[in-house]
């Protein structure tokens, strides 16, 4: 098994510097670290995002989310697609989307095949609250992985995936 490293500074009180140590770390700690660091940096993120949509005037990340998903069914969405890709749960969807509706963001009609079921579209107000969100969270995205190189975005783009694929499948299974 190879050895997992942590970065650990320390304060010295008496010469006021910090010294920064490499430290060897258990492998159990190094996957807590990962898993606290992951949830944190989420919080954060989500938060500035949420703070630059309302500098911006634009609507609130989750309403974004919603718009986002109803936009990539091209006028066949559903409340269910909604759940799936937001991965709530279906009264938390519906809600969202009656949200939407009350905004005038989106409107719903009957489902042609399913009558117990009704499809989702957005409105004129809502493409634009999607454009003018959409700008606002790319600008934002952009300016804070500036300094990121490409290829280390891409490869933990591609991990987080890649663990994302695992969970969904192991809950299918469960």
């Amino acid at each position: 098994m190879s050895r997992v490293w942590r970065v650990a500074d320390a304060y010295s009180a008496g010469s006021g510097k910090i010294t920064r140590n490499i430290v060897p770390v258990h492998p159990v700690l190094a996957r807590m670290d990962f898993f606290d660091l992951l949830v944190r940096y989420e919080t954060e993120l989500w938060n500035h995002l949420e703070d630059r949509l309302r500098e911006g005037g634009a609507a609130s990340l989750s309403t974004l989310s919603a718009l986002r998903v109803v936009d990539q069914h091209d006028r066949r969405a559903r409340v269910q697609d909604v759940r799936a890709d937001l991965r709530i749960t279906v009264g938390a969807a519906s809600k969202l989307v009656d949200r939407l509706e009350r905004d005038g963001l989106a409107t719903r009609r009957p489902h042609p095949d399913d009558r117990r079921s009704s499809l989702v579209d957005l409105t004129p107000a809502g493409r634009d609250a999607l454009a003018t969100g959409t700008a606002v969270l790319d600008e934002a995205m952009r300016e804070h992985l500036a300094d990121e190189p490409a290829d280390a975005l891409a490869a933990a783009t591609e991990v987080l995936a890649r663990l994302d694929a695992r969970l969904l499948t192991s809950a299918v299974t469960a």
